[in-house]
């Protein structure tokens, strides 16, 4: 088997071993279960209130679990002393970091379905019709798909130059600034300090991938999310080409 695909499959496994994510994930069960909940204490509007309350636990969930398991992929396995034994083996470090990312992936992709699935019930229960699962619904799904995997990389990026914690750190913050890029860039346009500019290249524009409002009031996606999603997509692909450069000059001992 290829040992990027082995690395992926085995990191997968672990992550659903770990207690957690586990937690992680039943807390988002529990969130949109809630949201059911409070939308019956309301008069009118409860498609609304399930539909962006749901979406943002999901979207909550998806980023913490992320930023922790994310964080603890390469600098965990340094720590442990479990790496060295791997690279020594015929597995480059680059294949190596790729196969744990791409098992983060696969993890984070299976907590999305659960959940989105978990909220489409809780929406066609509500209806009475399958009706509240179309074109947005989903659309909104796969956006905040692009959100986990974009945080993931970011994650590993710097699992692979620091210690979990810093790791979990710096991730954490990078995916909360990333949710006000829109606010950066108008402190840009109304500032002479050179410090937002900086900030709003550096940081991903997560807040461009929400899509809750067209749930909310089924109206299409606009381009400009798509937009937004490939632009997520190349950082998370330079996050990956940095962290493997970083994570071939590091030193193990």
């Amino acid at each position: 088997m290829n040992p990027i695909l082995s690395i992926a499959v085995v990191t997968f496994r672990e992550i659903f071993r770990r207690k957690v994510q586990v937690s992680l994930l039943l807390f988002g069960g529990l969130l949109i279960v809630a949201a059911y909940i409070v939308s019956g204490l309301t008069i009118g509007e409860w498609h609304r209130i399930i539909s962006d309350l749901g979406l943002s636990a999901m979207q909550l969930v998806g980023i913490l679990v992320a930023v922790f398991i994310g964080a603890s992929l390469i600098a965990g396995d340094i720590e442990r002393r479990v790496l060295l034994p791997v690279v020594a083996k015929p597995v480059s470090r680059s294949q190596y970091l790729i196969g744990r990312y791409l098992g983060l992936a696969g993890a984070l992709l299976v907590n999305l379905l659960v959940m989105g699935a978990l909220l489409g019930a809780v929406l066609a229960f509500d209806a009475g019709s399958a009706k509240p699962i179309d074109a947005m619904f989903l659309s909104a799904i796969a956006l905040i798909g692009v959100q986990f995997l974009t945080v993931g990389a970011v994650a590993v990026l710097f699992s692979s130059i620091s210690s979990t914690t810093l790791a979990a750190t710096f991730a954490l913050a990078v995916a909360i600034a990333g949710q006000f890029t829109s606010e950066v860039r108008a402190l840009w346009q109304g500032s002479a300090t050179w410090i937002p500019r900086l900030l709003w290249y550096l940081l991903p524009n997560l807040g461009a991938l929400n899509a809750n409002e067209a749930v909310i009031y089924r109206t299409p996606v606009p381009a400009q999310a798509w937009l937004a999603a490939l632009s997520a997509a190349f950082y998370a692909a330079t996050a990956l080409a940095l962290a493997a450069l970083a994570f071939e000059r590091r030193d193990l001992r």
